[in-house]
């Protein structure tokens, strides 16, 4: 305070206060400094809504389930075809001769036609195992791989290895998994 200011006095009733004569102070606060976030703590933000999204995704994965099913349709196939060939060979004493000798299952040429007008050539005629034919079949029809790629194929192929065991597989399956179901015939 300088010497010739006088201090201003407030009274309030009994009690008294005093004050210097000058101009009050106002401390301004940076804009900056008032909702100042770090890139750091932005970036942990956002990994944690990608991490808690990936989680939902993965729990509510609609493709999950619908590639289930079709891998369970596809064991389902594999197995009544194997299972008619089966009853195929028990009954004539033979394994077809159609079904091709090989190690590997899914090769050009191992892959089984439809039934019906369909050209088979190039590929496995079973139809000697469909109901209706000279080989008095057990299925119906012979089903195809549910995404089917092939206009005449029905997306599994069959094979023997030339000592009585009897191979079918579905190279389409889904999801990283392998069908593939082997039968020892006699």
């Amino acid at each position: 305070m300088e010497k010739n200011e006088q201090p201003e006095i407030f009274n309030l009733g009994s009690i008294s206060l005093s004050r210097p004569l000058q101009a009050p102070i106002f401390v301004k606060e940076s804009e900056n400094s008032k909702n100042k976030f770090s890139i750091l703590d932005i970036m942990v933000v956002i990994s944690a809504f990608v991490v808690v999204g990936c989680l939902i995704y993965l729990f509510f994965n609609p493709n999950k389930e619908g590639s289930e099913n079709r891998n369970s349709k596809r064991e389902a196939d594999i197995s009544m075809i194997l299972s008619s060939v089966y009853s195929y060979s028990k009954e004539h004493g033979e394994i077809p001769k159609e079904i091709p000798v090989s190690e590997e299952c899914m090769q050009v040429g191992n892959e089984i036609c439809k039934t019906g007008p369909y050209d088979c050539s190039g590929l496995v005629n079973l139809n000697l195992i469909v109901q209706g034919s000279e080989g008095g079949g057990r299925i119906v029809s012979l089903p195809s791989d549910p995404e089917n790629r092939s206009v005449n194929g029905t997306g599994y192929y069959i094979v023997q290895d030339g000592h009585g065991n009897v191979t079918v597989c579905a190279p389409y399956a889904e999801r990283s998994v392998t069908l593939s179901f082997t039968k020892y015939m006699f």
